[in-house]
């Protein structure tokens, strides 16, 4: 009996400590996909992990409490859930049988707060616990807010963001082992705030956000790569970034990112050094792209606030200057439009190469990426786009007269 109020006292007084409640809601299935269900009263932290041995997943809701802790059998391929309360928050552990394929939790906002969903799939192929790495791309503007407006070229900043924006998500989507992201994909408005907290509600791996800039003297020209610091790098870093400010719509639900910085530094650290590695991989392949000039050698540090997620690499790529004419033919055409969009895929993928985690499966073990043939596709253009020969591509998947097929899957080394 005493060891039982002992036990109520810490659960209550971990609700007063963390009163955003969290609720098991169930386990739903169709077919060979199961998703386990979860309720908050508003967006958490969430830090999610795999392990082999044994085969599980421990999700770590930051600063969120459970009326009670629970230990539940479950159904093959799922063995058992079990939560527990810490000082920083509630842990589930989701242990099976098998290994599954998952993803990171999704977390969307109802009336009524916030739906947790993490989503498996049983598949017999899989001999290790897997995921894909999720992209989030932000297309700047958009709507009611144009972005940067070249009247004497008749380009829209938010025109061509979303243009790059839609050729990186193609490119992403059919490659095995990434699941990317549009925080917009039409000509919509989206709140300063909305993109941000998109990362979090899609548990992104890394977040994109790119954009155009527009300047008084039409010789400025170049694109550049920038990450969040509360100090900026250059004169023009700070004066960009002032430009940078949009609206701002704040949600009761919404993650405090700014607080968070100040609760997990470590976190913080972590996600300045690698948003710094992400840029310098991304700038490397725009060095080598021949429609590009840079604006700036170096990547460059601003208060861009769409950037400071606390636990996630964030860049801003500025594609160039839509008011010099060079910049905006460049941009108003599809190759020089595809050649950022390549140079953003090859560098997140150099980056996830240098980090990739144990449950990722971006490369074979001969270490191919495998692209998913589409209806349109041609060799010269998916050689274009990873930036390799076509003759390496025919002559590692034996293609004879260049036929290929929608649905067709080939290896590309790069």
């Amino acid at each position: 009996m005493k060891k039982n109020l002992i036990v109520v006292f810490i659960l209550s007084l971990h609700q007063m400590i963390f009163p955003n409640q969290l609720i098991f809601e169930g386990v739903n299935k169709q077919n060979e996909v199961y998703n386990l269900e979860f309720s908050l009263e508003k967006t958490a932290l969430i830090v999610s992990q795999s392990s082999n041995s044994p085969f599980s997943i421990s999700l770590e809701f930051k600063e969120s409490s459970l009326e009670e802790d629970f230990d539940l059998k479950q159904n093959y391929p799922l063995k058992n859930i079990k939560s527990t309360s810490s000082e920083n928050g509630t842990k589930i552990e989701i242990s099976f049988y098998e290994p599954v394929l998952w993803q990171k939790p999704q977390q969307i906002k109802t009336e009524n707060g916030i739906k947790v969903s993490l989503s498996l799939e049983h598949n017999k192929k899989i001999k290790k616990m897997t995921r894909e790495a999720i992209v989030v791309i932000d297309a700047g503007h958009g709507g009611r807010d144009p972005g940067a407006i070249a009247k004497s070229h008749n380009v829209i900043e938010k025109d061509i963001t979303l243009l790059i924006a839609n050729e990186l998500f193609r490119t992403l989507k059919n490659t095995d082992g990434y699941k990317p992201f549009l925080v917009r994909d039409d000509d919509s408005f989206v709140y300063l705030d909305q993109r941000y907290q998109s990362i979090r509600q899609n548990s992104g791996d890394v977040f994109i956000s790119i954009h155009a800039d527009a300047f008084s003297l039409p010789s400025v020209k170049g694109a550049a790569i920038y990450i969040w610091s509360e100090e900026a790098s250059s004169n023009s870093a700070r004066n960009l970034s002032s430009k940078r400010v949009s609206s701002i719509k704040v949600d009761k639900f919404d993650f405090d990112e700014d607080l968070a910085r100040s609760k997990y530094p470590d976190l913080y650290e972590a996600k300045k050094n690698k948003s710094l590695q992400l840029g310098e991989k991304i700038l490397d392949q725009l060095k080598r792209d021949p429609y590009t000039h840079l604006h700036k050698k170096r990547v460059e540090y601003a208060d861009f606030r769409v950037l400071k997620s606390v636990d996630t690499p964030s860049v801003l790529i500025e594609s160039g200057f839509i008011s010099n004419s060079e910049d905006a033919k460049r941009l108003k055409g599809k190759p020089g439009r595809r050649m950022i969009a390549r140079s953003i895929f090859l560098g997140v993928n150099n980056y996830f190469k240098e980090n990739l985690e144990d449950d990722f499966f971006i490369y074979d073990s001969e270490g191919y990426l495998t692209y998913t043939i589409q209806k349109g596709d041609v060799l010269s253009e998916i050689a274009i786009r990873f930036g390799v020969p076509v003759m390496d591509i025919i002559n590692t998947n034996l293609i004879r007269d260049e036929a290929i097929f929608p649905g067709q899957k080939i290896k590309i080394k790069i």
